[in-house]
């Protein structure tokens, strides 16, 4: 796990428990003693940072409010993912030549859908003044 994760845990005091046992990826909890991520162990490191960021943009953009309907869930879906793919999105930018950026070999190479595709290409945009023509 990256140092600047450990930092936004403990930030907002979340803990993490590791288990076989759970069918999904990982899930955020509020508990009476605070804030718990119970995620599916042996995932690959870099998975689980995406998966750990995802679930601090929960936090971060809706306060780990549960899900009303089927709307307030993708909505707060797409801006935890939105979080995430900030935080991996300003990784990427920094290790590659403008020249090179390409959405889609960003989403393949973290495995991620390329439904976000379009997030992408706008963080790229946004965060990187030379990438008018970002390649997908």
């Amino acid at each position: 796990m990256d140092l600047s994760i450990k930092r936004l845990l403990d930030r907002y005091k979340i803990k993490i428990e590791y288990t076989k046992e759970v069918e999904f990826t990982a899930q955020l909890f509020k508990t009476p003693k605070g804030m718990v991520i119970i995620m599916r162990s042996g995932m690959p490191d870099e998975m689980e940072n995406q998966v750990i960021l995802h679930e601090i943009g929960h936090i971060k953009n809706d306060g780990c409010q549960s899900y009303q309907d089927w709307r307030s869930r993708i909505v707060m879906e797409k801006d935890a993912n939105e979080y995430m793919l900030d935080k991996v999105v300003g990784d990427y930018i920094d290790s590659c030549d403008p020249n090179e950026l390409n959405s889609i070999d960003f989403l393949e190479h973290h495995n991620l859908s390329q439904s976000l595709d379009h997030a992408v290409r706008n963080l790229i945009r946004e965060n990187c003044p030379n990438s008018d023509d970002v390649k997908s």
